[in-house]
């Protein structure tokens, strides 16, 4: 009977190591004290060559509003779980409102909302000025009468440009709202007030109708530190060269002109 146990005991442990192989990134999470991954902390600091500004890190990309660079590369300061990591990358412009930081690695992603906020939803807006501590602040939406887009109002404390709106969705989760664009003032009317503007909903539908190619052929990339991503291929455009003599290319032979 010992034996035969020990062969049953020997199938669980087969099992269990045989599912944590097929799905690695669960086997961290198994192992350690926290309960489920922490995906509460979406936003992100990119330094940029004209300087730094906020953004999101979606299921879309690390979103910004490029207000210090459209092109070029990139230092992205990001929460993986709780903890602030920083990654090179480089930015890219996506023919919308928003720029993406490419970078190589997995980052928290929030899902987009995919309708506009209402009274009704809790909305919150994050960022992180260091990339090492986050801040957050509660906001509530701004309308009435000679108000109209995705407005805010003031919630009496400082909103950056490039903070991350976020609304929480059905299951608890943080959803991705849009990015703060700027503060507004009303002087006169019935609508006096301060309010922000938020990048919002709309926005993020323009971002969506860009077109994208797709399949995407992928390579691997070799990283010094070990790890081994897949990146799409780069295809280089064909060279046309013209032989001295050749004929079919509308000009004459000797290259000359009249």
């Amino acid at each position: 009977m010992a034996i035969r146990r020990y062969h049953i005991d020997m199938r669980c442990t087969v099992v269990l190591l045989s599912s944590l192989l097929i799905f690695p990134g669960c086997s961290t999470w198994f192992f350690s004290d926290i309960a489920r991954v922490d995906r509460s902390r979406p936003v992100a600091l990119l330094e940029t060559t004209g300087g730094v500004e906020y953004g999101a890190t979606t299921e879309v990309g690390v979103l910004s509003l490029g207000r210090t660079a459209t092109a070029g590369p990139c230092r992205v300061h990001y929460f993986l779980g709780p903890t602030p990591l920083i990654e090179s990358g480089k930015i890219k412009s996506t023919n919308s409102v928003f720029t993406e930081a490419e970078i190589d690695l997995k980052t928290q992603h929030a899902r987009l909302l995919d309708r506009s906020p209402t009274n009704e939803d809790t909305l919150w807006v994050m960022w992180t000025p260091d990339g090492q501590t986050c801040e957050t602040v509660s906001v509530t939406l701004a309308s009435g009468n000679g108000l109209a887009g995705d407005l805010l109002r003031d919630p009496g404390v400082a909103l950056p440009a490039g903070a991350t709106l976020l609304c929480r969705g059905p299951k608890g989760e943080s959803m991705f709202a849009g990015l703060i664009a700027g503060r507004a003032t009303v002087h006169n009317g019935p609508a006096s007030g301060s309010y922000y503007v938020v990048a919002g909903v709309d926005r993020v539908r323009e971002l969506l109708a860009v077109p994208r190619p797709y399949p995407v052929d992928l390579a691997p990339k070799y990283r010094s530190d070990d790890i081994i991503v897949m990146k799409p291929v780069k295809l280089k455009s064909p060279e046309l060269t013209i032989e001295p003599g050749a004929t079919g290319t509308g000009l004459p032979a000797n290259g000359g002109g009249q």
